[in-house]
């Protein structure tokens, strides 16, 4: 069972932000409406995504835009207007169109790792990750949990810090490989319920410290993509040096979600 948080306004100085060019309302509603100005310090976001390739295609978690009227999407200093591409409620998996263009896009891992080894992985929110002073040296924040019997079917389970606003972040590998995507907090005891990730209208409540955390894994998000004719890249050699970090490739390929 999962805890759904309310739908959320955007705040109001977001709207103030957004604007549609009179040249694209001339020639006919632009499918996103890009913002003209930086956004102020400290704008807040929901929960996080990633880039799956050039078009500016971003992987996050259902139940980040579910509910909402309108879905944002925020990289460095541009917010952009979204629309649902495509969704998987048994996933629990969503694919924003956006009208950014990425520096850098995911690349999945063409061979899923280990299911029976724990390795060291890095995921973390989009807030974070903008605040994160050490991210060009840190190698791991996360472990995998090894799987036993039939549970590669189940996803990939992380021992992780993750906090409210980390739901659709990406798990990456220390290669720079994407291996995973987040979406809730696993039940701590029998019988207990699990948490989405997603920014409350509070926060109280929420467990800290490192817990069991669920994200998807590589080979269950390409297949949803193939199904619904989105693309991405797989490969299984490294994306980055071994003396790179993949805390800055997370950083690099990680947006922010609103929920309005």
């Amino acid at each position: 069972m999962k805890i759904s948080f309310p739908s959320l306004r955007p705040p109001a100085r977001l709207m103030a932000l957004l604007a549609v060019p009179a040249a694209a309302l001339a020639a006919g509603a632009c499918a996103h409406a890009q913002v003209r100005a930086i956004p102020p310090p400290g704008l807040d976001v929901h929960a996080s995504g990633f880039f799956l390739n050039d078009k500016g295609d971003v992987l996050t978690a259902r139940h980040v835009v579910a509910g909402c009227r309108s879905v944002y999407v925020v990289k460095d200093s541009r917010v952009v207007q979204a629309s649902v591409a495509a969704l998987s409620p048994s996933l629990d998996l969503a694919v924003l169109g956006t009208a950014l263009k990425p520096y850098l896009s995911a690349t999945f891992a063409q061979t899923a790792p280990v299911p029976h080894a724990s390795i060291g992985v890095f995921t973390e929110a989009y807030g974070v990750l903008q605040r994160l002073p050490n991210r060009a040296t840190l190698l791991s924040n996360a472990m995998t949990i090894p799987a036993s019997g039939g549970d590669e079917e189940n996803g990939l389970q992380l021992i992780s810090g993750a906090q409210p606003g980390a739901s659709g972040s990406a798990v990456v590998g220390n290669s720079g490989l994407l291996l995973g995507v987040v979406v809730e907090r696993v039940a701590a005891s029998p019988g207990a319920s699990g948490r989405v990730l997603s920014r409350a209208a509070t926060a109280a409540g929420a467990p800290t410290g490192a817990t069991q955390v669920h994200a998807i894994s590589a080979a269950q998000v390409k297949q949803f993509l193939r199904e619904n004719g989105i693309g991405f890249s797989e490969s299984d050699a490294p994306q980055i040096g071994p003396l790179q970090s993949p805390a800055a490739r997370a950083s690099t390929l990680a947006v922010g979600v609103i929920c309005g």
